[in-house]
């Protein structure tokens, strides 16, 4: 787990020095992501600029340090994140007569791409970003990884191209602007985070998941997508044997479970009382006799904080548990510094608890094992019963509605009007974005729940779920690993029959079938609760909940994208206190323009 930055020059005028101080000013606004070690290479020619910070996770030496080069000097390569399965990458490369010169996934993932080309990302069980330049043909590829667990943010001009882990990062760039994206702010607005390729600013945009893009000697351009989640329709409407199906599921789990045991650090586990995290701590501690720390964070107050469960089954399951109860003089600190704390705008509450359980857990471990992703690949959103329900006699005028009432009524920040008001000139794309997954609810012999987990997995898991969790814990130099986001369990999630998904009681039904092996029924069968800041937070600091918007909205008057629009701020102040979403959202706005440190 790392940052990286990069520069490509377009301009052999350009003072290398110069770039060097820009890269290397690129690495210190994301010093938080790698503590460890920070590295630098550029080519020959004045090109290609490399920038690396290291979290140092597996082969702690400095071989292992970044940017990495090849033995010939040919390649040069940035790379953060982490490949699961490099053991077996290796065995395989070292099989054909590859040597390597360090014990780590960076190394394997190098000689990957070498031997292979971009067909090396199709081979990686992980999570990563990753920047490769060829000094002979010339070209820069870069990737992410399928889910979008790792950020990749790009920026062009005729003079350069750069790209960086974070946004901020970019700022540094010659002669950037801070100017706001009305269409950023839109879909930000819709949606509480802003989906690539876009960004909350002009000028900077972001890699899509599973994609890579390649820029040759000329400048040009190529992005590919190598990896797209599909629900396999036919194979989950076949007959299956759900017993059968929940072993596979079990197996595969404790799979990728032992693949991201592989640290050379401390590692302990996230543990809420909800199904995903406490199946994935079961299996460790039960089935596969793993000591275990786990960490949970609740709510001073809440009836529905989780923390007293949590503990309850880390007795079941006999992990040294800890918990961090979160208060009022947290809320009042926490709202204080969110936008610092936020690379790019952020509207989802549960950032505000996983900052927290990240700042916590990092005491003790510096890797962590998460439950993100169990909601997506099995259905376990609440709203999307809900939603069943409540459409299930609609007559659509065309498949794009479909997506587009989800987004606005299932998933509600600021409401469409409210968009049109404050950012006309952006409502166009966030028609065109939302209504651009018609096509996930028209596929033949797809079920109205697959398609909903399907855009959740397109959208709001990469946008708003992964992103946090990046962020947040990176904040605090913590890795957090993902066991349901292994290509072996999306490929099972892919042939899922309903009744695994839903059997008429719960959702998530094979999980909890799998957790009520491990734990007591009253817990495998509890009503999903979720991990965001709940609306009782908001209920007991009143006062500096209204605090806090006003100033946001004080901040955002000063802005010029604000000044130049007669009459926004003002909407937007009337639409703020809408709902929780759009309360929330609008503060995070606010705070995070605050903390530009400058006119925007």
């Amino acid at each position: 787990m790392c940052g990286i930055a990069g520069f490509l020059n377009f301009l052999p005028s350009r003072s290398p020095q110069a770039i060097r101080d820009l890269v290397l000013a690129m690495n210190q606004a994301q010093a938080h992501r790698g503590p460890d070690a920070d590295g630098y290479w550029a080519d020959a020619e004045n090109r290609c600029h490399l920038g690396h910070r290291r979290l140092s996770i597996i082969d702690l030496s400095t071989a292992a340090n970044q940017p990495m080069l090849d033995e010939t000097g040919r390649y040069a390569m940035a790379f953060n994140g982490e490949i699961y399965n490099f053991k077996d990458l290796r065995r395989d490369l070292e099989a054909r007569g590859i040597q390597f010169r360090t014990h780590s996934d960076t190394e394997v993932l190098l000689r990957l791409f070498i031997a292979e080309g971009p067909a090396a990302f199709k081979r990686c069980d992980g999570m990563f970003a990753v920047a490769i330049y060829d000094t002979h043909t010339k070209t820069l590829t870069l990737a992410r990884d399928r889910c979008g667990e790792k950020p990749l943010y790009v920026a062009t001009t005729a003079g350069f191209f750069a790209f960086a882990s974070e946004l901020r990062a970019l700022t540094a760039l010659p002669d950037f602007t801070y100017e706001i994206s009305e269409t950023g702010l839109a879909l930000y607005m819709a949606l509480r985070y802003v989906p690539p390729p876009r960004t909350i600013f002009e000028g900077i945009g972001k890699l899509e998941p599973g994609c890579f893009l390649q820029i040759g000697p000329d400048g040009v351009q190529r992005r590919e997508r190598y990896f797209h989640f599909q629900i396999d329709d036919a194979r989950a409407a076949a007959p299956q044997d759900i017993d059968a199906y929940a072993e596979q599921v079990e197996a595969a789990l404790q799979s990728s479970l032992e693949a991201r045991l592989n640290s050379d650090v401390p590692l302990g586990a996230f543990l809420s009382s909800g199904v995903d995290s406490s199946l994935v701590c079961a299996i460790l501690a039960k089935k596969m006799q793993r000591p275990l720390h786990t960490y949970t964070v609740g709510f001073a107050d809440d009836a529905q904080s989780e923390d007293t469960a949590a503990r309850a089954i880390a007795r079941h399951l006999g992990t040294q548990h800890e918990d961090f109860v979160f208060g009022a003089a947290d809320f009042d600190a926490i709202c204080g510094k969110i936008g610092t704390l936020l690379d790019e705008p952020n509207g989802d509450r549960s950032c505000v608890p996983t900052y927290l359980l990240s700042q916590f857990a990092r005491q003790h471990v510096k890797v962590a094992i998460s439950g993100d992703g169990g909601d997506e690949l099995f259905a376990g959103y609440g709203r999307y019963i809900a939603f069943m329900a409540q459409t299930a006699q609609t007559k659509w005028p065309s498949a794009a509605a479909i997506p587009q009432y989800y987004f606005s009524a299932a998933l509600p920040v600021f409401p469409w009007q409210a968009i049109q008001d404050v950012a006309p000139g952006g409502m166009g794309e966030v028609q065109g974005f939302t209504g651009s997954f018609g096509n996930l609810f028209t596929a033949p012999g797809r079920n109205m729940l697959n398609a909903l987990r399907l855009l959740d997995f397109e959208t709001y898991m990469p946008g708003a779920v992964l992103a946090k969790v990046d962020r947040m814990s990176m904040q605090h130099g913590l890795e957090v690993r993902t066991p349901y986001l292994s290509p072996a369990l999306m490929a099972l999630s892919s042939t899922a029959p309903l009744p695994a998904l839903f059997d008429g009681k719960a959702q998530k039904a094979v999980l909890r079938r799998l957790m009520a092996k491990y734990v007591p029924q009253e817990f495998a069968y509890a009503p999903k609760k979720g991990f965001g800041m709940p609306a009782s937070v908001f209920l007991q600091n009143a006062d500096r909940v209204r605090a806090e918007i006003n100033s946001a909205i004080g901040a955002l008057a000063q802005s010029s994208f604000f000044a130049a629009r007669k009459g926004s701020i003002e909407k937007l102040a009337v639409w703020a206190g809408h709902n929780t979403n759009s309360i929330w959202a609008t503060i995070v706005l606010g705070k995070w323009i605050e903390s530009l440190g400058r006119p925007v």
